[in-house]
């Protein structure tokens, strides 16, 4: 599981609030590239894909593609 803590949720809470356009979900990833091989990415979006997996915790919806999730099990999402 992933988990999202308080501080995180009110950060995520503050910012989609503050963006033009409404979005639902988190995205968080794991792309080839920085210093170890991977980093680390995180964006909004209104839509859940066919390969994503939902998670939801402390009011926080999260899509993670099903490859970045093997890397990201166990994560807690700090701010």
């Amino acid at each position: 599981m992933i988990n999202i803590s308080d501080s995180a949720r009110d950060r995520l809470l503050h910012i989609m609030q503050q963006e033009k356009e409404d979005k639902n979900f988190v995205r968080v990833g794991v792309e080839s590239g920085g210093c170890s091989g991977l980093s680390y990415k995180l964006d909004f979006d209104n839509a859940k894909n066919d390969d994503d997996e939902l998670i939801k915790d402390n009011e926080i919806q999260l899509l993670i593609n099903k490859k970045s999730f093997l890397y990201l099990v166990g994560t807690t999402l700090e701010f």
